[in-house]
């Protein structure tokens, strides 16, 4: 088979071309091109299992664009950790089972993966998958705090064969729990070249998270350790899973802190202290080159409290350490209604923001001094309703980045007098990607006029004015528009949508695709058919 001589570099290049990324970050949350092209011969299996186990975690906890770490009853999950698991020489797994009698913590002691000069012993598995890992969450069963399901029903799934046959049911439990603590601490210990950690749970002060981190954080004679590459760390910092237990939660960034210089994305949700906050704080000016920064908050508890607004002043305030590299800002659910005057000035001093993401996030009459400093290229704004303090912020960014913003989504409920809309045909002349939450004919024929550069739409129609003179709509409609997104599309009669694509295609426009809201689409088939323009029913205006 002459494609199994392809040289190794140009099976990386396109196995890496296959693999489908998550689009906030570098992480890969779908293999399956990859995991076929591993089954076509023994020189490709050889060169795709790297990709196929760079971020076996995240394959997981990625499902239907949505992120959710409480995949514990997936078998896949116990079966990823089976394979995991046979990367342990089979002597050190053996050894914590005729151990029953033996003191744990001292049988992990003399295990060989602990002394650094002991050779490694047999291994039953095909590849050392352990080594080609980037990305590890530590989720309730690596952390220790779903006991259930580590010895439940899925641990004749995740333990090792000939562990299963010399085990009577009573002696599972007793086997099972220290194999998973012995299993992460070697998962530690062995992954060399981390470049993504994830910590969704708190990690607790106890006896396996001080291991954790130690084996993480260890470093040879030349300063590396397994931290030293890490470019994305997102932590959720809960202490109520600690106070339950009546301790306070690891603090997880002042343990990190020596180790981690280079990151690239930091990922915080909760602050539940001054002493998270300054701890936080302390960890982003301790970095080099800091890009993306995602601060999120529990949305029934941060409008109400003046002290969360205190503890992300701290935070705001160390933004500004970072004020050359950082480019990309993600707020959700955040209080600025008592922002100090040193905490605006830092978000002023961030001059090469370019991408701004506002979820759900109240704005004081303050925040427009920063919002006159912005020039972004893609804003994207997630709420229920405007108020007038926050219809005047937006406004403002707007006509700040008028010459620069290339993509504008605006997901809100809003009137069809929506000034912030109106903002769109004024000034943002070079936007290329849309998503509004409304529109009247009227308005949208003047963004197909001014907005020519136009790519791709997202809108609801508005049923105040009637859809009329379509064929005038499609006269304007941008030159480089492919795809358009219609909420209510059937306040727009077969006739009208006819005279809309007649007109488009008399003007040589590139419009290829319609996607229509749920709405039933049958009858307008035929004439999207005609015009060579495809007709597609989506469930969700913002898919």
């Amino acid at each position: 088979m002459v494609a199994s001589f392809l040289i190794p570099d140009c099976l990386e290049t396109i196995f890496s071309n296959l693999l489908v990324k998550n689009p906030n970050n570098y992480i890969y949350i779908s293999t399956r091109d990859i995991h076929s092209c591993a089954l076509v011969s023994r020189h490709w299996c050889l060169f795709s299992i790297p990709f196929l186990y760079a971020y076996p975690f995240h394959h997981l906890a990625f499902s239907k664009s949505n992120w959710n770490y409480h995949y514990e009853g997936n078998s896949s999950y116990y079966k990823l950790i089976r394979t995991l698991l046979s990367c342990i020489p089979k002597s050190e797994i053996e050894q914590i089972r005729i151990s029953n009698s033996f003191n744990i913590r001292k049988l992990l002691y003399y295990i060989p993966f602990l002394n650094k000069n002991s050779s490694p012993s047999y291994s039953s598995a095909t590849f050392n998958y352990i080594a080609f890992i980037r990305g590890i969450i530590f989720d309730k069963i690596l952390l220790n705090i779903n006991l259930k399901k580590v010895t439940g029903n899925y641990q004749k799934i995740w333990l090792p064969p000939y562990i299963i046959n010399d085990l009577e049911d009573h002696q599972f439990s007793k086997v099972s729990i220290p194999i998973m603590k012995y299993f992460v601490e070697y998962l530690c210990k062995h992954c060399n070249n981390l470049t993504t950690l994830d910590f969704p749970f708190a990690i607790s002060n106890d006896n396996l998270s001080d291991n954790i981190i130690n084996l993480l954080t260890f470093s040879d004679d030349n300063g590396i350790n397994n931290l030293t590459n890490l470019k994305e760390l997102s932590c959720i910092y809960n202490e109520d899973i600690s106070r339950k237990k009546g301790k306070l939660p690891k603090d997880l960034y002042f343990a990190l802190s020596d180790s981690i210089c280079n990151l690239n994305l930091l990922c915080n949700e909760r602050i539940g202290s001054s002493r998270e906050a300054n701890s936080l704080s302390k960890f982003i000016s301790s970095q080099k080159n800091l890009k993306h920064v995602k601060l999120s908050e529990n949305k029934m508890i941060s409008y109400y409290s003046d002290a969360i607004c205190g503890y992300y002043n701290i935070v705001f305030n160390s933004l500004s350490t970072q004020s050359e590299s950082l480019q990309v800002l993600d707020f959700g659910y955040l209080t600025f209604h008592k922002i100090s005057r040193e905490a605006l000035n830092s978000l002023c001093l961030l001059k090469n923001i370019k991408v701004l993401k506002l979820r759900n996030c109240t704005i004081d009459n303050y925040l427009n001094a920063w919002a006159e400093n912005l020039k972004l290229e893609v804003f994207e704004f997630y709420d229920y309703n405007i108020s007038y303090t926050l219809k005047t912020f937006l406004i403002q960014l707007i006509r700040s980045s008028s010459n620069t913003l290339t993509k504008l989504i605006l997901k809100y409920v809003e009137d069809i007098d929506d000034q912030i809309v109106q903002q769109v045909p004024l000034y943002l002349h070079s936007i290329i990607h849309l998503e509004i939450p409304k529109v009247c004919p009227d308005l949208l024929t003047n963004i197909f006029e001014s907005c020519t550069e136009l790519i791709y739409l997202s809108a609801t129609l508005s049923d105040d004015k009637p859809w009329e003179n379509c064929r005038n709509l499609g006269k304007f409609i941008p030159k480089n528009l492919q795809k358009i997104r219609f909420g209510y599309f059937l306040l727009i009669s077969i006739n009208e949508f006819k005279f809309f694509l007649e007109e488009s295609k008399n003007s040589n426009r590139k419009l290829k695709y319609i996607e229509i809201v749920n709405c039933d689409i049958d009858e307008y088939l035929n004439v999207a058919n005609e015009f060579g323009v495809e007709l597609i029913k989506v469930t969700d205006l913002y898919d």
